[in-house]
């Protein structure tokens, strides 16, 4: 009896450092995607605009499926008027998480800036959409 009430207190010592050690790899892996987010905005701000593209990519390298990562691209993209680099990044940013109804207003300007008047209001039509159903 005393040797299984044993087993049962390691085993549980176990489990809770192993959720310990879970919780704080996933505190890492937080910390380091908010610190990228920060680190391009703070390159935008400063217009560091080709420091902020390396960025994104290399996040991209590492994670493709990254749909904030596309859609901080597509926008620094239509800063630079770069419209067909801006438009791919933010449809792949769509193609993952289409519920970023931020994308749409960006997509709104690039299609504008393009004189693409039709699916300028057909993105502006998704962006409020989306908006009145958060």
């Amino acid at each position: 009896m005393k040797q299984k009430l044993l087993f049962l207190i390691i085993g549980a010592a176990f489990m809770i450092l192993l959720i310990s050690v879970g919780f704080l790899i996933h505190l890492k892996r937080l910390h380091s995607s908010l610190s990228y987010i920060q680190t391009v905005g703070q390159y935008v701000q400063q217009g560091k605009l080709d420091e902020a593209i390396t960025l994104l990519k290399n996040t991209l390298s590492k994670n493709p499926r990254n749909a904030e990562a596309h859609a901080a691209l597509g926008m620094i993209y239509n800063k630079k008027d770069l419209c067909d680099d801006a438009l791919s990044e933010l449809k792949t940013a769509l193609s993952i998480r289409p519920d970023l109804f931020t994308i749409y207003q960006e997509m709104y300007l690039v299609y504008k800036k393009k004189g693409m008047e039709d699916e300028a209001r057909s993105a502006l039509d998704s962006y409020e959409k989306l908006r009145g159903a958060k």
